[in-house]
């Protein structure tokens, strides 16, 4: 197995195993900084429970303001947005690791380590579409975001070894080490060649058509559905149902390492059988874990549908090639991606608020229960989207990604 392995990897095109091999050392920086990050912010700075709900705020910031972001690097190769990902997040974590006296510098060196992160999300996706062969986006993008929850795991691993090791300067070793794997990723990204480096991923800076309602209606949705269970969902399990950290750590990786194989299976079924399906499933996959959230006092059930929330964020591969689809010009792809993730976060950034108040006059059940009213929304846009690409000849030449071997 290990030796039929080695050898698709030495036939893989060589700007595929660039990108997948970047895409691993930024997901090990991502996989420290998600594992620490919380603790590091304890016992680094002693946040209260309401300071550490506010910095939520910035943290997402960068997500809301993509778009903007991605249209001051529209005239760039998709190459360079990918190694400025690598810069980016390798400059925030050492910065957090090593100049941060106070939570105003935490915050500016957090700001630029986001910033990478949310802007990968649109590389991840135009690169994962050039990277394809035609029929087989959603198989690479599933690669793609396997790689990513691999490479989290990896990232784990290493703050288990560190925590013995390192003592009291954890952080320092840690995020160290997350800087110098992000900055091996941006060395990786800048030998990526797909024979389409000398254009922009974008020909505009801002692209907002009445054709892409649906996509754009989908990404809405999702930020709603991903920050209530983001946020409401491990807090159900810690302070209704006493979860502890090393519990919900388990969690965690449990559901990092299924996600490795499940979502490159998602991504083959999308290509397979269509985005509509699979939104609905989608939908009412959320309607199951909503109703299990509301009304089941089982902590296995809770702990099994935690994990499937986890897995389900895979749409986001069957969202990626419905545009890719319906997109009227290659050139709308990466701002229209970098708008989706503006709305989502605009979305995502008011959620825990409303949640919030919902949780305090209602109770947690309630929550849940008005979540559910987005599994009615997410179902009724996927019974009314047209899957099928238009046969234009400009459209036709957009879909086409540029063919890298297995």
């Amino acid at each position: 197995m290990t030796r039929s392995f080695l050898d698709r990897w030495n036939r893989t095109d060589p700007a595929l195993k660039a990108f997948l091999a970047g895409v691993f050392f930024l997901g090990i920086n991502a996989g420290i900084l998600s594992t620490t990050f919380n603790n590091y912010l304890n016992d680094s700075f002693r946040l209260s429970a309401g300071e550490r709900g506010f910095l939520e705020f910035p943290r997402e910031f960068p997500g809301f303001m993509l778009i903007f972001v991605t249209g001051l690097l529209a005239a760039l190769p998709i190459r360079s947005w990918a190694v400025i990902t690598g810069l980016l997040s390798a400059v925030g974590v050492l910065g957090l690791g090593f100049l941060s006296p106070s939570v105003a510098a935490m915050t500016v060196w957090m700001l630029l380590w986001s910033m990478g992160g949310h802007l990968f999300m649109t590389v991840e996706s135009v690169m994962g579409l050039r990277l394809a062969k035609e029929g087989g986006h959603g198989r690479r993008l599933g690669q793609i975001s396997g790689m990513t929850n691999l490479a989290a795991i990896a990232g784990a691993g290493v703050i288990w070894l560190l925590a013995k090791a390192a003592g009291p300067r954890l952080y320092q070793a840690a995020f160290f080490i997350g800087a110098a794997a992000a900055l091996a990723s941006a060395y990786l990204f800048a030998r990526v060649r797909t024979g389409a480096d000398d254009a922009a991923p974008g020909g505009k800076r801002f692209i907002f058509r009445r054709e892409y309602k649906y996509y754009y209606l989908l990404n809405i949705i999702f930020g709603a559905r991903k920050q209530i269970f983001l946020t409401f969902a491990p807090w159900v399990l810690v302070t209704v149902y006493g979860v502890s950290p090393a519990v919900m750590a388990a969690l965690m990786l449990a559901a990092a390492f299924f996600g490795v194989v499940f979502r490159q299976a998602f991504g083959i079924v999308v290509d397979k059988f269509g985005e509509r399906r699979m939104f609905i499933a989608d939908a009412l996959i959320l309607v199951l874990i909503c109703a299990g959230f509301s009304l089941s006092a089982d902590k296995w059930l809770l702990y099994i549908l935690f994990i499937l929330d986890n897995l389900m964020f895979a749409t986001r591969i069957a969202r990626t090639t419905y545009l890719n689809k319906i997109v009227e010009h290659k050139s709308h792809i990466a701002p229209t991606i970098s708008l989706g993730v503006t709305m989502d976060h605009a979305v995502s950034m008011s959620v825990p608020a409303l949640g919030g108040i919902l949780w305090a006059a209602y109770g947690y059940r309630s929550v849940f229960m008005a979540a559910s009213l987005l599994a009615v929304a997410a179902f009724a846009v996927a019974m009314v989207i047209n899957e099928k690409p238009s046969r234009g000849p400009a459209s036709q030449a957009a879909r086409n990604g540029i063919p890298a071997l297995d």
